[in-house]
C-alpha cells in the first residue's frame, strides 16, 4: 500500500516560538513527536523556501541549531527535498493523496486548492502565535487516518 505524501514547511511549522510574545526563534514545541508520528504515518518531504532546489542540506543544517535529540535529528534527516521555482504548490502533485502543513500559503496556492477541490489537504501551522499547533495538526492528521477519502477533513486553516 503507497503512503500518503506529507508536505512539511519549516519557519512557523517546526520552528516557532516558545511563547507568542516571545522574539527569539525556538524549535516548535511537540515538533518530536510530530516528526515521528509524521514519519510513521506518511511519505514526507520539505516544502520550504529554505530547499527549493531538491537539496535538504540548508533544512538539516539549520534544524541542527535547533534540534537536541540525535534519534530525531536522524528521522529529520530522513525526510526528502522537492523541487519548485516560483512557488511552493509547484512541488505538489495536486492530484495525488498528499497533505501540505504550511504556515503561510500564498492566495496563488490557496486558490490552485480550490481550483483542483484540494483545499482540504491543507493544515494551516502557526507555531509562532499558537506554541502547540502541531498538537492540532497531528490531531487533523490522525482525523484523516481514520476518514479512508480525507474528504471529510475539518478545515486545518487558520485566521491570520
Amino acid at each position: 500500500m503507497n503512503m500518503k505524501l506529507l508536505y512539511l514547511d519549516v519557519d512557523g511549522v517546526l520552528l516557532g516560538k516558545a511563547k507568542p510574545d516571545d522574539v527569539r526563534v525556538a524549535l516548535a514545541k511537540h515538533a518530536g513527536e510530530f516528526i515521528e508520528y509524521c514519519l510513521q504515518h506518511y511519505e514526507c518531504y520539505w516544502l520550504t523556501t529554505r530547499c527549493p532546489d531538491g537539496d535538504s542540506t540548508p533544512v538539516i543544517d539549520l534544524l541542527k541549531m535547533y534540534v537536541a535529540d540525535k534519534g530525531v535529528m536522524k528521522l529529520i534527516e530522513t525526510i526528502h527535498a522537492t523541487s519548485w521555482r516560483m512557488v511552493k504548490i509547484e512541488a505538489i502533485d495536486l492530484e495525488s493523496d498528499f497533505y501540505w502543513i504550511e504556515d503561510r500559503p500564498t492566495s496563488y496556492e490557496i486558490e490552485q486548492l480550490e481550483r483542483h477541490n484540494a483545499l482540504h489537504r491543507l493544515i494551516q501551522v502557526d507555531t509562532r502565535r499558537n506554541p502547540d499547533d502541531l498538537k492540532r495538526a497531528m490531531s487533523l492528521l490522525e482525523e484523516t487516518a481514520s476518514n479512508r477519502q480525507g474528504s471529510n477533513l475539518r478545515t486545518g486553516r487558520t485566521s491570520a
